[in-house]
């Protein structure tokens, strides 16, 4: 994704530049497989750093790609809880720490209120695309996939994580059930696949890539 995003960036727009950040943060926690104990240990906690930087900045672009659609109360009111919920991450990346060497289990209460402080920006803002498609653009899937199929893959990829987001929920609140560690099940990643896809597939703010999909109607 990110030879995708390189290829289609312009030079000089900093929407672009965070999608690319985002993406090589969240790069390198997925690495953990490769290493035994202590390393093992080690790369989970400390690669949870980027990886959280990622999870937020995705929230800062899905924000920046909903602007254009906002008020200045709701766009206001979107990024400063965005930020609110930094505190959180700090904690976050302490628990993680402690929870993968051994020191404490804090990860254990921490863990399952990720979602909520993770998800729900990204959960507006499809919801407020698809809205403002049908209400503000006339477009159909149909027409969506014929004129423009890469905008149709991301539309497709936010479903696909969001479905994700409540495999990951159900997993860590226990009424799914798993043998794997807590933090360790696939869903949140499957889901950050998704998310990474459906910002780097189409780079622009969403606005922008509708009205271009309107004018080629």
């Amino acid at each position: 994704m990110s030879c995708i995003t390189l290829a289609n960036m312009r030079k000089g727009v900093l929407l672009h530049k965070l999608i690319l950040l985002e993406l090589v943060l969240g790069y390198w926690q997925g690495f953990f497989i490769l290493f035994n104990p202590p390393v093992y240990a080690w790369w989970l906690s400390v690669a949870a750093i980027p990886l959280n930087i990622s999870w937020w900045l995705h929230n800062v672009i899905a924000w920046m790609k909903l602007k254009p659609f906002l008020n200045k109360t709701v766009s206001r009111l979107f990024i400063g809880t965005v930020i609110l919920v930094i505190p959180y991450w700090i904690v976050e990346i302490y628990a993680n720490f402690t929870y993968f060497h051994n020191v404490n289990k804090v990860f254990l209460k921490t863990r399952p209120w990720e979602a909520l402080c993770r998800d729900p920006w990204w959960i507006l803002a499809a919801c407020l695309l698809i809205y403002n498609i049908k209400t503000k653009y006339d477009l159909t899937l149909t027409q969506i996939v014929r004129i423009s199929p890469r905008f149709a893959v991301m539309l497709g990829a936010m479903v696909l994580s969001i479905c994700f987001i409540i495999l990951d929920v159900l997993s860590v609140t226990s009424a799914l059930k798993s043998v794997l560690p807590v933090g360790i099940n696939p869903f949140w990643k499957l889901s950050f696949v998704f998310k990474c896809l459906t910002d780097s597939v189409v780079l622009d703010d969403f606005k922008t890539a509708l009205d271009r999909l309107r004018h080629s109607k």
